[in-house]
């Protein structure tokens, strides 16, 4: 079959399961619609595979984790990132299917596409994680590979794991200015009081410009006073201008906070 008719058939579908009927009335069951679609993840054209990834994650049934996990091998990026954001979709997959989805997509925050490693990470906070699947990503965070560790910072970040938080205060010290950064953001995400001398830290010491306005937000966004004095000092003697303006900004959240 061409790729056209076969790209109408994922229409219609996702018309059908959208209206809930055919045009005939009759009910549309997603279990006769997912082996279809299954079935098109082996198409020879990309977009057909890619277009039956994105309708699996619309229907969200966890039956087709098998095959979204064997399409996250597949040779086109396009295929593995709309697999990996299918797999993040999937409702009710139990706890030892939700383990094997979060060890494939930890694997593909070493995806030779960016785009792919951030639909992984994406997924991976959209679905949760297990205690497993932390302790993975935070072994990524010392893999050699800058862009793996972005992603794995990144992907910590959508989780919010407690125990993830003595990892992501070492990732502040990381060569790499964006680990850093996913790394405040990470922390401000977790509201861990600890946090907070490590991120005035970053605000009054980090050479990047974009490490400092993320932690000068988080402080703000943290809403405890005793980040005043730090962010006075950086609205006010900052050299970068977006910093001091994230600096004054996160001032005026913890006046508002306090009611003043």
């Amino acid at each position: 079959m061409s790729p056209t008719p076969i790209l109408g058939l994922l229409l219609l579908l996702s018309l059908a399961l959208s209206a809930g009927c055919t045009n005939e009335g009759s009910e549309v069951a997603p279990e006769t619609v997912v082996p279809r679609l299954v079935a098109l993840l082996q198409d020879p054209s990309p977009e057909v595979r890619s277009s039956a990834a994105v309708s699996l994650g619309k229907i969200g049934r966890p039956e087709a984790a098998p095959a979204l996990i064997e399409a996250l091998r597949d040779p086109d990026a396009l295929v593995r990132q709309d697999s990996a954001w299918a797999l993040g979709n999937l409702d009710d997959v139990g706890h030892d299917r939700l383990e094997e989805i979060g060890v494939v997509l930890v694997n593909r925050l070493e995806d030779p596409s960016l785009a792919v490693r951030e639909a992984a990470a994406q997924a991976l906070g959209m679905l949760g994680g297990t205690q497993v699947i932390v302790e993975l990503l935070t072994e990524a965070l010392q893999y050699p590979a800058v862009e793996t560790r972005r992603a794995a910072v990144k992907a910590l970040m959508w989780l919010e794991p407690p125990s993830a938080y003595g990892a992501l205060v070492t990732a502040l010290r990381d060569a790499d200015p964006a680990v850093r950064q996913g790394a405040v953001a990470a922390l401000g995400e977790l509201a861990d009081a600890r946090a907070l001398i490590p991120l005035r830290s970053r605000l009054l010491k980090d050479a990047d410009a974009g490490v400092r306005s993320e932690a000068a937000y988080r402080l703000g966004k943290f809403g405890d006073a005793s980040a005043i004095p730090t962010l006075q000092n950086a609205a006010t003697s900052d050299k970068d201008p977006g910093v001091r303006r994230w600096a004054a900004w996160a001032l005026q959240q913890l006046e508002d906070s306090s009611g003043s």
